[in-house]
């Protein structure tokens, strides 16, 4: 029976390991790679117009996409004679990329969890019966020394056999990712883009009727 029981250690050879392991973390860095490319492509096609000559310059971008706001705002009049409340109408130009938010996601943790458990009990349970009997009557000696013997017996024999076995694995692979937030390079670009968002005049002040 003991040659029957599972070789616990046999059971881990030959594993992918390999695979296990590595399959997840290279398809992470392959996840982030795409991530990146969405970044770069979101920048490209929001914060940018399209080439001025796209057919000689396929992969180049045009100027950049702006949001253009009017809008009226109380002025002081210039009038002593006349110091009615006054309004112009003035015009804010900002980059799109400083208004609306950049994806920037990026994997954080990759956690790869394998457990393999295996469980071998063999038992011997044969079902095998079998019995005998004996039932004689001899005679030995002769004359006064003759005397009867009787001979009894039975035998019986039972033997069971019985085998069982379980194997189980698990496997599982847990992914974060997470918003990252601007990168620096793109944070100093949007604050330099941001100090020339400033409203201007397109219209002289006018008194408000």
């Amino acid at each position: 029976m003991a040659n029957e029981l599972v070789n616990i250690s046999d059971q881990f050879q030959g594993l992918p390991m390999g695979d296990l392991i590595g399959g997840p973390l290279n398809a992470a860095c392959d996840a982030q790679v795409r991530l990146a490319q969405a970044t770069a492509d979101f920048i490209k096609v929001i914060g940018f117009l399209p080439p001025a000559d796209p057919a000689n310059d396929p992969t180049g971008v045009g100027d950049t996409r702006t949001a253009t706001f009017r809008f009226k705002r109380p002025v002081d009049s210039i009038d002593p004679a006349n110091p009615d409340i006054h309004e112009e109408e003035v015009e804010l130009e900002v980059p799109l990329l400083a208004i609306v938010k950049v994806p920037n996601l990026s994997i954080s943790t990759v956690d790869v969890t394998f457990d393999m458990e295996v469980k071998s009990s063999f038992s011997s349970k044969d079902s095998t019966d079998a019995s005998a009997s004996l039932d004689a009557t001899m005679q030995v000696g002769w004359g006064v020394f003759s005397a009867k013997v009787r001979i009894q017996g039975s035998v019986a024999t039972h033997k069971e056999n019985t085998r069982s076995s379980d194997n189980s694995a698990k496997y599982h692979v847990n992914v974060h990712a997470e918003d990252n937030g601007l990168p620096e390079g793109l944070a100093r670009v949007l604050d330099i883009l941001q100090t020339a968002c400033a409203p201007r005049k397109i219209s002289a002040p006018v008194p408000v009727t």
